[in-house]
């Protein structure tokens, strides 16, 4: 990277979890909203194509090094192990360096506020930061330190298990986490005034996670506003000081987001069509009556699920939840409602399952072959057979509308090109709009369910991309050109 002149101005980028270009289309008439209605008057923001699956896990970092989910080794939340154990994976960015560390060791002073899925306090000068999400928000700057504890700021609320054991409704998540959005803000405006910044980055995903609850209610507007507002007043701060000072703005957004109106049973499928089977003592359990005429041994552990163990496990310290994950396995993302019984991978039978979902719980999902990669594989040299076989069938499945329901179906060795990061998914699945994928419930009658209050709202592939003022042609339509973009404008040519 060669340095240059700071005559463009400082860069100003301001990161939103989940954020569409529809979503922004539709609220910006809204009171509040008049700073997204004068960049998107100026066609400032375009759709930016995701990661597969559509994810915060892998999209963030693909954004921050340019990489593909293959290269920088975080496909999801979670990795498939040989034992058949997802293992939680994250970004670490000490190992696979952000743009910004690239930036501060050329003399690019960084001021960086909860970057998502960057959890590691950088070993290097130049550079102002708060951890992001997931984790409890750290600071390496004494200033920041002081503002946090003045704001009440030590990381995005963690409200989500309130919300789905109706202790709070989203009207109160909405007030919490525009707080969360309002308090950051303040402590980047605050730093702006203090120091000199070439380069601020200010992430929320607040966005996302509320989103994932109200997207299909009549009300959804209403209940995003509160933190659509707030952002727009950080990003009318930021235009006014390039407008007066110089210098540009980057929007971004990871993917995008969609209402849902039903599930389709993924494990269920692959269940019916022969590709899956259960233990004998599970069977037995899920050809009972699903649900609550379920036997007394399947909702006894049901009830443990909804217990106080995962509220056990949500306060581990984050690393402890690794080695807690091989004990509990996928129990902790819920349980079954009445009509339906959940499943999970150690439910399955893997001397005699040729192929499993697992992980993505998302419009796009993963299936893996059960061959040579995991402990007892059943698919032995045909595996291609196998892959092209699940395509065709899976082509044919249609939605409740009559519609095909899987869009896109892509190749995982092709997508992942045969990584050595991780085991990766032999098929991803792309369910069509309004649809999500579930890998846990199963049913005896149906191959769709409602969506649960947490998958009112679920990803679609498109995030955005934006500049002030407006650049005519970025050169960025999908997550890994977005480095490259702030290089460029720094000077750096690759």
């Amino acid at each position: 990277m060669k340095k240059t002149s700071s005559k463009k101005g400082p860069l100003y980028m301001v990161g939103m979890d989940s954020v569409p270009l529809w979503v922004l289309e539709e609220l910006k008439d809204e009171k509040g909203m008049r700073p997204f209605r004068k960049l998107l008057s100026q066609n400032c923001i375009k759709n930016m194509e995701s990661t597969l699956p559509p994810m915060t896990g892998p999209a963030w970092p693909s954004i921050y090094t340019g990489l593909e989910p293959k290269d920088h080794g975080v496909p999801d939340f979670f990795v498939m192990k040989k034992s058949y154990t997802p293992d939680i994976v994250y970004y670490d960015s000490s190992k696979v360096p952000p743009f910004w560390k690239e930036l501060a060791h050329h003399g690019v002073r960084c001021l960086v506020i909860t970057p998502a899925t960057d959890i590691t306090l950088p070993d290097y000068d130049n550079i102002d930061m708060i951890t992001g999400f997931p984790l409890k928000a750290r600071t390496n700057s004494k200033d920041m330190e002081q503002l946090m504890k003045e704001h009440g700021f030590d990381g995005e609320p963690n409200i989500e298990k309130d919300i789905k054991a109706g202790k709070m409704d989203v009207e109160e998540a909405s007030g919490r986490f525009a707080k969360s959005v309002r308090a950051r803000s303040e402590i980047a405006i605050s730093m702006l005034k203090k120091k000199q910044y070439g380069f601020t980055y200010v992430c929320f995903t607040e966005t996302d996670r509320l989103q994932h609850f109200v997207m299909n209610k009549n009300k959804w507007k209403s209940y995003l506003l509160p933190v659509y507002t707030e952002i727009a007043k950080y990003i009318e701060h930021v235009t006014d000081k390039i407008d007066k000072e110089g210098g540009r703005l980057v929007i971004v957004s990871d993917h995008g987001t969609q209402s849902i109106s039903k599930k389709f049973l993924l494990n269920n499928w692959l269940m019916q069509n022969g590709y899956l089977d259960l233990k004998e003592k599970t069977k037995n359990e899920f050809l009972k009556e699903s649900g609550k005429e379920a036997s007394a041994g399947y909702a006894v552990r049901e009830k443990i699920m909804k217990s106080g163990l995962r509220g056990a496990y949500d306060k581990m310290p984050y690393h402890a939840k690794r080695a807690a994950y091989r004990v509990f396995g996928a129990v902790f993302s819920g349980a079954a409602s009445a009509k339906y019984t959940r499943m999970h991978l150690f439910d399955f039978d893997m001397k005699r399952t040729k192929a499993f979902a697992a992980i993505s719980n998302d419009p796009v999902a993963s299936i893996w072959v059960n061959d040579s990669r995991f402990a007892t594989p059943i698919v032995k040299g045909n595996r291609e057979r196998l892959v092209r076989e699940l395509k065709e069938k899976l082509s044919k499945v249609e939605s409740l509308d009559g519609k095909q329901m899987f869009v896109n179906i892509y190749d995982g060795k092709n997508y992942y090109k045969d990584t050595k990061k991780f085991i990766a998914s032999d098929l991803l699945v792309e369910a069509r709009e309004g649809y999500t994928v579930d890998i846990f419930n199963f049913s005896k009658s149906s191959m769709f369910m409602d969506p649960e209050d947490a998958k009112s709202g679920d990803h679609i592939r498109n995030g955005i991309f934006g500049t002030y003022p407006k650049v005519a042609d970025t050169g960025v339509d999908a997550v890994t050109e977005v480095k490259g973009f702030v290089l460029k404008y720094f000077g750096a040519y690759r």
